[in-house]
């Protein structure tokens, strides 16, 4: 009974700790800001998972780079440590990871991926034509209201961006965007955020 409240108090200190790093863009986005002369990166908020997990896409001079902001691998313990002891392991690490602030920090990691594919990636996202994009708060979220029909998704992700210049830092923000653009298609900013999501997506799933 105390291991599952110990547990279980641990869960609630996750949960509640880690809002505090959801969308918490204020300081990566200002020190790329500093360190890069464009960068875009793109989060995937949801109300079953909070970890801040941010894909990174920065451009500074002709160098482009790619980053994954993501909790580390699981440590590997032997069978032989007492269940009481792993759990504290496993649940010391993911409090750690949720409480700290999105950073360059160890969380940060250079993805692996070729220089052809990202000059090709960065091309293919400037067609996208992204600081023009409009988001949920200005083009309006979900399906357009149309007499007798209210279409509503609950606990649905998202899709979270953040375009940053050495002039600007823009967010942009898309709530079920695959979802509601099945239902009803046509709004282009979130059509752009699906694209912008499958061509960051491809390249850092095949790498």
């Amino acid at each position: 009974m105390k291991q599952y409240l110990f547990t279980l108090a641990l869960v609630f200190t996750y949960i509640l700790g880690n809002a505090q790093t959801q969308l918490n863009d204020s300081n990566i986005a200002k020190t790329m800001q500093k360190l890069s002369d464009t960068t875009v990166i793109i989060q995937y908020p949801s109300i079953w998972s909070h970890a801040p997990f941010l894909l990174f896409l920065s451009k500074t001079g002709d160098t482009i780079t790619a980053y994954e902001y993501k909790r580390p691998e699981v440590r590997k313990v032997n069978g032989k440590v007492p269940s009481a002891i792993r759990s504290v392991m496993y649940y010391k690490d993911l409090t750690e990871y949720m409480n700290e602030p999105v950073s360059i920090n160890r969380y940060f990691v250079e993805k692996d991926i070729s220089l052809d594919t990202l000059r090709n990636l960065w091309n293919d996202i400037l067609r996208l034509k992204l600081w023009y994009m409009k988001d949920d708060a200005i083009e309006g979220s979900g399906c357009p209201t149309i007499k007798g029909s209210n279409l509503t998704i609950h606990d649905a992700g998202g899709i979270y961006i953040l375009l940053i210049s050495k002039a600007e830092i823009k967010p942009l923000n898309f709530y079920a965007p695959n979802e509601f653009e099945k239902f009803c298609p046509g709004r282009k900013g979130r059509q752009t955020a699906i694209k912008l999501s499958g061509l960051i997506g491809k390249a850092f799933r095949e790498h």
